[in-house]
């Protein structure tokens, strides 16, 4: 998984001095609703985001994620989804699968990465799932 690059900014800004006098900057936050969970067709990069699946079974701009993660401690990296998500193609032909986005509920791209074995086909009817902590989100 790789942060985005605004995200990135964001980090650095509001734990370095870039305030005024030398003072940490300012953070900006996340909107304040479920985080969701995007699928794309094209390689996703802290520098630029994918295209978006389309298709019948897939929700646009992305599926809200409905629990809690464990938090990261001491460094520790963290782990999604709480309970599983799935995407069934209704849409007569193949998807083609290759990254995943995590969004704030503004669609602030804060994570993306690549699937293993991507690109991933999902035949029209059959099931795309992200189990139970498929995805590590780290720093380290």
């Amino acid at each position: 998984m790789a942060i985005d690059n605004a995200m990135i900014s964001k980090i650095l800004n509001a734990t370095s001095p870039t305030g005024t006098s030398g003072v940490p900057g300012t953070w900006t936050a996340l909107s304040n609703a479920a985080m969701k969970v995007k699928l794309t067709s094209t390689t996703s990069t802290n520098a630029a985001a994918g295209t978006e699946l389309t298709g019948t079974g897939y929700t646009a701009g992305g599926t809200a994620l409905a629990a809690a993660v464990t938090a990261s401690s001491a460094g520790s990296s963290v782990t999604l989804p709480a309970a599983a998500l799935s995407w069934t193609n209704g849409s007569g032909g193949a998807w083609s699968i290759v990254s995943f986005e995590l969004l704030d509920a503004a669609a602030l791209r804060t994570w993306c990465g690549t699937f293993t074995g991507a690109p991933v086909s999902v035949a029209n009817g059959n099931t795309f799932q992200i189990t139970i902590a498929g995805v590590t989100l780290s720093l380290t």
